[in-house]
């Protein structure tokens, strides 16, 4: 029994403890801005109907918002729409032309926010939707019910029971207490 413990049980320990560790580091990076339409510093024809943000991972629908200010002021209406890895912002009916500054936030996976910032030029008014409900809250419509540090907090909670069991069970045998 003894030897069992001594050989056995570290090594799969160890291991256990190495892949909860591994897989962890993996669910808690952060997410990234890949691109957005319209880009970083771009000059568009007119002001469009709304603003995408494709990012790397997806993203919670919790946290999540995206402020665009143009020259007289924030433009969004409605809650951002959370897809895959997009976020889509509609922009009101006939915005004005000029400069746009979007002010984004989103969580991450492992529940980190991230936060940026991105400019744009529009050359005319134009584009956009009527205002919407705004009370409404955001969807997540990228079908996820759990971040990834969820599923590692989880695994591990199994395992430590798992482990715990054993243990309870070879030492509860060699004192020759009967087992339930």
């Amino acid at each position: 029994m003894l030897r069992w413990l001594c050989g056995r049980l570290p090594a799969t320990v160890l291991a256990a403890v190495v892949l909860l560790l591994s897989t962890a580091g993996l669910a808690s990076a952060d997410n990234t801005l890949l691109s957005s339409t319209p880009a970083d510093g771009q000059t568009v024809p007119r002001t469009p109907e709304a603003v995408v943000l494709i990012f790397e991972e997806s993203a919670l629908a919790m946290g999540t918002q995206v402020v665009v200010t143009g020259p007289s002021g924030p433009v969004q209406t409605g809650p951002p729409t959370v897809g895959d890895n997009s976020i889509r912002q509609s922009l009101v009916a006939g915005a004005p032309a000029g400069d746009y500054t979007v002010a984004w936030r989103v969580t991450s996976a492992d529940g980190h926010p991230v936060t940026g910032t991105f400019h744009f030029t529009a050359q005319a008014a134009g584009g956009g939707q009527a205002a919407s409900d705004s009370s409404a809250p955001p969807a997540n419509q990228n079908g996820s019910g759990m971040s990834g540090s969820g599923l590692v907090l989880i695994a591990a909670l199994i395992l430590a029971v798992g482990v715990g069991g054993l243990l309870w069970r070879r030492v509860r045998r060699t004192s020759g207490a009967p087992s339930s």
